[in-house]
């Protein structure tokens, strides 16, 4: 019997009204412990989708409405691989369900694929896998630096190392959402690298980063990735199978592995929208 969106979407998300601020979307994102969510109109229909990485990649806008992204939904009757498929066409981890009448019912993220894929695929490699982007910071990287590194580069999951290389911990994007104020009237910072100050220690990246920061309506606090640092999180080995990574996936709620290939020894990272690759589509 072939199955549905409806069989495996989170029906009755939490939905976001627009207009609306970008500081309530930001409260209602973190207390419903959410990375993303549909936008709707005052009518109640479908308008978009907001995450938590739109905010982090528009953080000079005040307005939700201008850092939503219009996102073509999916209907509770497709199938699963035809949602699967338009879930990497669009490139993007959440994907609206909607009625005919362009109400929302459902959502759904690679999460919701994770048993259909340890039932259908339980013996297939991580090595058949293409593997998400792996950028590693050091434990010592002020959260300011982190921030922008995970903004630029498009990681949002990133490994820690010592100063030796060795694997340390996991930061999120969702570690540093949680230190994130959003400031509506922010005047632009006249502090930055003093004269006498070298731009690249580490003091006067924390300066740069602070200027940066507050010119861009986003302030942290001056503290380390050692102070949101996941030590000793779960992790995949390089040897193991897309069941095996399915199940943690699916019973930590994890978005995302540490890949090593030996005791603190990373390999890479692996994503639970890397696994959507098992339904014969390219990525």
């Amino acid at each position: 019997m072939e199955i549905s969106v409806r069989d495996i979407m989170t029906e009755n998300p939490i939905k976001f009204k627009v207009p609306g601020t970008l500081s309530d979307a930001v409260d209602t994102l973190i207390k419903n412990k959410i990375t993303g969510m549909p936008v709707v109109d005052s009518t109640g229909r479908f308008a978009g989708v907001i995450t938590r990485r739109d905010i982090f990649n528009n953080p000079n806008e005040t307005q939700a409405a201008m850092v939503m992204r219009k996102a073509k939904p999916v209907h509770p009757d497709d199938s699963v691989e035809f949602a699967a498929r338009e879930m990497i066409r669009q490139r993007r981890r959440h994907i609206i369900v909607t009625e005919e009448n362009e109400t929302v019912c459902g959502i759904l993220t690679p999460q919701n694929f994770l048993d259909i894929i340890r039932e259908r695929f339980p013996n297939i490699g991580i090595g058949s896998l293409k593997l998400g982007a792996t950028l590693p910071m050091w434990e010592k990287t002020p959260l300011s630096v982190a921030y922008y590194t995970m903004r630029y580069s498009g990681t949002f999951a990133n490994p820690i190392i010592d100063i030796d290389g060795a694997f340390k911990g996991l930061i999120t994007d969702r570690d540093l959402f949680n230190k994130i104020d959003i400031i509506s009237n922010v005047r632009r910072s006249d502090s930055g690298i003093d004269m006498d100050e070298d731009p690249w220690t580490w003091g006067g990246v924390r300066n740069m980063g602070s200027y940066f920061i507050e010119r861009n309506q986003i302030k942290l606090p001056s503290e380390t990735v050692e102070s949101i640092l996941i030590r000793d999180p779960v992790v995949a080995f390089s040897n193991e199978k897309i069941g095996t990574i399915a199940l943690k996936m699916k019973e930590g709620n994890f978005n995302h592995l540490p890949v090593l290939d030996g005791p603190s020894r990373l390999s890479g990272m692996l994503y639970d929208f890397d696994l959507m690759g098992v339904f014969d589509v390219k990525l």
